[in-house]
């Protein structure tokens, strides 16, 4: 992995954080609607074994999905505060500002060429005394 690659990464995952613990908290509001569903469900409507079997089920399914971004979010929430802060959106165009620079200077760095600075390597590259000797 080279630095830009490496710089890119980060930020990937800065954004990944900063998308997914609001998505997990918009999911985990849908699927707390779904179970209220569910309950008023099994509140109003008569229903046999096979019927009551399918209502646990689904209540038990959206739980864990439930759970499980419940999880990821307490796990999420440090990182997604701290890079929410005004200092880390400043580290964050900091960063973009870096990678924009390493990538202008790894153009910059495909076209250079060599300037000779003494007089002797001038004399002798003029002579094509060093293509000689190579």
């Amino acid at each position: 992995m080279d630095a830009i690659e490496a710089g890119e990464t980060i930020l990937r995952c800065i954004d990944h954080i900063l998308k997914e613990y609001p998505e997990n908290y918009d999911r985990i509001g849908e699927l707390e609607k779904q179970l209220t569903d569910t309950y008023h469900v099994i509140e109003f409507t008569p229903f046999d074994v096979q019927r009551g079997f399918k209502f646990a089920k689904q209540v038990q399914d959206i739980r864990r999905e439930r759970r499980e971004l419940k999880d990821s979010n307490e796990l999420l929430k440090p990182l997604h505060d701290f890079l929410s802060a005004s200092s880390s959106t400043a580290f964050k165009n900091g960063l973009v500002n870096a990678i924009n620079k390493t990538k202008q200077r790894e153009r910059d760095l495909s076209s250079r060429f060599y300037k000779p600075r003494s007089q002797e390597f001038k004399q002798k590259l003029s002579d094509h005394e060093i293509a000689k000797e190579v």
